[in-house]
């Protein structure tokens, strides 16, 4: 991804304006940015209000010891996310596109702390966080290069599980086992890191490149060793199981970085394409991984 709207959207807005008799576009929605971090350093109730989803209430005072005022680098990280903020609501609507018939939020709220979050997180039905400190961690200088690609990337990845949210709300769906959540959160992590893939795992034309074949290979038989497991795992057991399905470094995702990559191969640069395993539902990952694993691996996948 080498411009200001990622690579994958504008693969699909290419696709789209090329279409005959293509349905038209979702409208973009608003998109508003507030800070959660007053002069003196105090977070707003916004911002507490995001903290929730990560700490209980003890753990949330301790975390609140560390308010500080804005630094110059988290500054720096609030205003490329203010530049970025238009150009985010103009992809609204091709983000959507996986999401046929699924009422979005009226507005995407996204609030900037800069303590105690993850770099990109959500917490409501139409509202994400930032933790400006943990930006700065992670990736540096908000004016490096890169950083304004990234950040592009992060919206578009927590707008899809916004789209999420609302699809499992409008379908009440219940996740009754180990292994049902354990697959939901493959979909819903596999589509957000579609989102998040840049141009080292995705050639322009769709195609995985390389580097992303050979994680994938690496990846796959965790993936099914995981989900094998879990089909019979304890409630007990399945916490250990499910552990870097979505969380440490990227490239060791076995559940989230592994849907997206076989996501990528199925929609070719067009989102459309996609919509059928949103449809599906977190059983249709198995179907998925039938479509891409090789035929060593299907037959330890659960039934």
């Amino acid at each position: 991804m080498r411009s200001g709207v990622p690579m994958r959207l504008v693969l699909c807005l290419g696709v789209l304006a090329g279409a005959a008799g293509a349905q038209p576009a979702p409208a973009s929605l608003p998109v508003t940015v507030t800070l959660g971090v007053e002069g003196d350093g105090t977070a707003t109730a916004a911002w507490r209000d995001a903290l929730r989803v990560w700490h209980g209430d003890e753990a949330l005072g301790l975390v609140l010891r560390d308010q500080h005022a804005l630094t110059e680098e988290e500054a720096a990280w609030a205003a490329l996310i203010q530049r970025r903020a238009p150009a985010w609501a103009r992809m609204t609507d091709s983000l959507r596109l996986p999401f046929e018939g699924v009422v979005p939020p009226d507005t995407v709220h996204v609030v900037l702390g800069n303590v105690g979050g993850q770099d990109a997180f959500t917490f409501s039905d139409s509202t994400m966080g930032f933790d400006l400190q943990r930006l700065g961690a992670l990736y540096g200088e908000a004016t490096a290069a890169e950083n304004g690609d990234r950040i592009d990337r992060f919206f578009a990845h927590e707008f899809t599980h916004l789209m999420h949210k609302a699809w499992r709300k409008a379908r009440g769906l219940a996740l009754a086992s180990p292994l049902d959540r354990a697959l939901w959160d493959c979909l819903v992590e596999g589509l957000g890191n579609y989102r998040s893939l840049s141009g080292r795992w995705v050639e322009p034309d769709g195609a995985l490149t390389p580097h992303a074949r050979d994680v994938l290979a690496r990846l796959q038989p965790v993936f099914v060793a995981r989900l094998a497991a879990l089909e019979h795992a304890s409630e007990a057991e399945a916490a250990g199981l499910m552990e870097g399905l979505s969380s440490g470094p990227f490239d060791q995702k076995w559940g989230a970085l592994t849907v997206a990559l076989w996501l990528a191969q199925e929609a070719r640069g067009d989102d459309r394409r996609l919509r059928r395993w949103v449809e599906a539902g977190p059983r249709g990952v198995l179907t998925l991984a039938r479509t891409y694993l090789p035929e060593d691996l299907r037959s330890g996948l659960p039934h």
